[in-house]
């Protein structure tokens, strides 16, 4: 059963949503407007490029004098970490709307396999949301290296000397600086981002279909044994026996 039960989208701005709570975790993301999110007691100011994350049976209420839109999908996810309301903003490219659009289109076309896919999807946004919540480096290029790591990590030809290129700080002086801020290298952390995302697929294998080396190659991996060989050391289990 995929995790996803429902993806939807406000196509014409409304000035008030009234009161509701849902059965599963809501994702929405403010395509536009100003205004507020009436939750849990709380007021809570939202604007274009917001995203809420609300938990099950929390009620809330959404209101903006000029109007706003929004995509909205709601999930079950017994491995999802958080257990209360997230905040974040989309990155400067609107990575997390771009797989939003693309989710809300799925979900609706409902092609033969779109529950994989659909599943696949949510798997990405899931990555983010976990990125986006954890607290943002004090300084810009560690901010910009995590950015440019999550946008790339599934291109199996991406390396992180793409990035360091466009870093005006010695290769050196920035590995340093990466690892106070995050307690990391940038290809430890470009590799444990790869492997948290081949966990959620490899959890998925016995509904997706997919074999170990595909699965290697769409979280960036070009040789299958090299990514059970990395696999290995971060989680001491093969690919093949993870559940």
């Amino acid at each position: 059963m995929t995790k996803v039960k429902y993806a939807g989208k406000l196509h014409e701005p409304i000035k008030y949503f009234s009161i509701h709570s849902h059965e599963f975790w809501e994702v929405v993301y403010y395509t536009q407007g100003n205004g507020f999110v009436d939750i849990a007691g709380e007021t809570v100011p939202f604007s274009e490029g917001d995203v809420f994350v609300i938990p099950p049976l929390t009620e809330h209420s959404d209101r903006a004098e000029n109007g706003f839109q929004n995509y909205h999908y709601e999930f079950e996810d017994s491995a999802f970490p958080f257990r209360h309301l997230l905040k974040f903003h989309d990155s400067e490219n609107n990575d997390f709307l771009s797989v939003t659009e693309i989710l809300y289109r799925e979900y609706q076309l409902k092609r033969g396999n779109y529950r994989e896919i659909v599943d696949n999807l949510y798997n990405i946004l899931f990555c983010y949301i976990v990125s986006f919540v954890k607290e943002k480096p004090s300084n810009r290029y560690v901010a910009f290296a995590i950015d440019e790591i999550i946008a790339n990590f599934s291109n199996p030809n991406y390396n992180f000397s793409e990035t360091q290129a466009k870093i005006p700080l010695n290769e050196d002086y920035f590995r340093r600086l990466f690892e106070r801020e995050t307690g990391y290298t940038p290809l430890q952390r470009l590799s444990m981002t790869r492997i948290e995302h081949a966990k959620r697929l490899l959890h998925l294998r016995s509904r997706s279909g997919l074999s170990v080396q595909e699965i290697a190659w769409m979280c960036g991996f070009k040789d299958s044994l090299y990514f059970s060989r990395v696999f290995r050391n971060i989680t001491g289990t093969a690919p093949k026996d993870w559940t």
